[in-house]
């Protein structure tokens, strides 16, 4: 059995500075890197000790956010479609 989380509803991620609006269904989960000029800088994986697994957003206000998955705390849903 695993706790199923689907990604496609998640309105709010809880990170260590307090909780972030998600908008128009905007989380994904990925592996990440970092690019400069559209070019790896540093890639999934390539960092020891590092997870090179993300998760991604965008903020009501516009603003996109990523962090490493291990930096999520918590995330929140609203299974039944009410804001």
């Amino acid at each position: 059995m695993s706790l199923a989380i689907d990604v496609d509803i998640i309105e709010k991620v809880l990170l260590s500075d307090g909780w972030h609006e998600v908008a128009d269904a905007s989380f994904q989960v990925d592996t990440y890197e970092y690019v400069h000029g559209g070019r790896a800088v540093l890639s999934a994986g390539q960092a020891q000790g590092l997870t090179s697994i993300g998760a991604q957003w965008r903020e009501p206000s516009g603003t996109m956010v990523a962090c490493p998955i291990t930096a999520i705390l918590a995330v929140m849903w609203n299974t039944r479609g009410e804001l």
